[in-house]
């Protein structure tokens, strides 16, 4: 809502071209004069084709990133609209950060117009400092999403209420909040949690880079996401959100669209995998993109795992309109869930969860088939030492689908699923030690994926050879090397 205007202080103008090449970034700047309450920023890229995004910078820093909004900016000391923060503006130089999305082989055109005024024109929206809550104390695997979009968002439309009412709606228990390179979110958001006690509001922001996007859950601040700029890296980026500590996942590693989805697929090769706590198997609705989108996230999943990086598995609705969208790639928030195993329902615990790996992606939505996977008082996350891998799988739900086992990214067995209060035992010799990780996967009769688990860690022992007597002279002895001795150990696998 505006209030009465104000009086205008100054006005600026600035037009110029946006070369291709330079950068991903141009810096305009703008002076604003003492006593200055609020500043309104048009902007314009000209053109059907070009999008430009656009940022701005106060002297003291961060004060806003719309992205692609198109409506104006407006930086207030008690209000700011969608995207930018409120606080003490300083006179001097200020700037307005231009972002290439994307432009033809002509590059673009911007224009911005800055006004200055000795007064508000914003109404003040409802704010508070983060607190952290526990909502329920009680030791279980929590439902949540970690990727859903509020109306801070420049292309999301979804209030606080609505995102709450949705969750509860469908059995969440939290929803991680990914406001696009933004933290004007949080103080809004820590504002409405008290009113919706059943749903826990996470921290957290979707660092969008024109490379690649990620999560970060716990992020109680604004995180420079302009790879190249400044000496800006990807390095930089992931210490900066470990230094805040939160936590990274990465979104959508392979959903490559093109001008579709502006760097929705990862694309940064020097990316610091050991700062990468997780990665979303799946984002989105899982009739449109699991046969697309799930078997070659899985592949990376499984590839950056054999390199020894512990990463948990993670699934993202990435809603932006509380299930109110209408496109085939809309989808509604818990679709789909990530199910964390933690001690209570609080930030600190869910994110303790997602660094041990206790992680489970129900890939439709959260009334998919419940599994719990243990080899013997190991949970999912854990890491053990056993010279065999007895991993006892129980479904809930899953009447009619099957239940596979995977060992080190390769699938061992599969078997049918004949009730809905399913149990099984599946016996894998670990032979020869080395370090191995299992999970679970539920598929339906059509071989889509349902359900995927993290991982149980299982180091073996290595087996080793022995000196053993025999008849006949003085000292004789045979050696058995490990592979022999394997060999007539070996145990078979066993099922139950």
């Amino acid at each position: 809502m505006l209030l009465a205007l104000a009086a205008v202080l100054s006005t600026m103008h600035y037009e110029a071209d946006v070369a291709v090449d330079g950068g991903d970034y141009v810096d305009v700047l703008f002076e604003v004069p003492a006593g200055t309450r609020e500043i309104q920023i048009k902007h314009d890229d000209g053109s059907d084709f070009d999008i430009l995004d656009w940022g701005v910078w106060s002297p003291e820093g961060f004060r806003g990133w719309g992205g692609g909004n198109t409506e104006d900016i407006v930086i207030g000391v008690e209000q700011s609209s969608r995207s930018y923060l409120p606080g003490p503006i300083t006179p001097g130089t200020w700037r307005v950060t231009i972002g290439k999305a994307k432009l033809d082989a002509d590059g673009g055109h911007y224009t911005i117009d800055v006004i200055c005024r000795d007064d508000v024109t914003l109404a003040v929206r409802p704010k508070a400092t983060f607190m952290p809550v526990v909502l329920e104390d009680t030791r279980r695997w929590y439902k949540g999403d970690f990727h859903v979009h509020s109306a801070e968002s420049g292309d999301a439309t979804a209030s606080f209420e609505q995102i709450a009412t949705l969750a509860k709606q469908r059995g969440l228990d939290f929803v991680n909040l990914s406001d696009h390179n933004t933290s004007s979110h949080l103080d809004l958001a820590a504002a409405a949690q008290p009113m919706y006690g059943d749903v826990l509001f996470l921290r957290g922001a979707e660092i969008t880079t024109y490379r690649g996007h990620g999560n970060a859950v716990g992020l109680s601040t604004y995180v420079d996401h302009r790879i190249g700029y400044q000496g800006v890296t990807i390095e930089s980026m992931l210490e900066a959100v470990e230094s805040a500590n939160a936590l990274f996942i990465v979104n959508h590693p392979t959903l490559d669209l093109g001008d579709n989805c502006i760097g929705c697929a990862w694309d940064h090769p020097t990316t610091p995998w050991a700062r990468v706590a997780g990665i979303e198997i799946l984002t989105g609705p899982w009739e449109v993109v699991e046969r697309l989108f799930a078997p070659r996230a899985i592949a990376l999943w499984d590839e950056l795992l054999g390199q020894g990086y512990r990463i948990a598995a993670i699934g993202g609705s990435d809603d932006h309109r509380a299930g109110t969208g209408t496109s085939l790639t809309d989808s509604p928030i818990g679709s789909p869930t990530t199910l964390v195993l933690a001690d209570n329902l609080s930030e600190a615990a869910i994110m303790e969860g997602i660094r041990k790996g206790r992680t489970i992606v129900q890939l439709r939505g959260p009334d998919d088939p419940l599994v719990d996977m243990r080899i013997g008082d190991a949970e999912i996350g854990d890491e053990i030492t056993a010279d065999t891998a007895r991993v006892a799988v129980s479904v809930t739900g899953g009447s009619g689908m099957f239940v596979q086992l995977w060992k080190n990214g390769e699938k061992l067995e599969q078997r049918p699923i004949t009730s809905d209060d399913f149990k099984t035992t599946f016996d894998d010799d670990t032979e020869g030690g080395g370090r191995h990780r299992y999970r679970v996967e539920l598929i339906n009769d059509a071989n889509n994926r349902i359900v995927v688990t993290s991982h149980i860690y299982v180091n073996a022992p290595p087996l080793t050879g022995f000196v053993g007597c025999c008849d006949g002279g003085a000292g004789a002895g045979v050696l058995l090397a490990a592979p022999v001795l394997g060999l007539l150990l070996r145990r078979r696998r066993r099922a139950t």
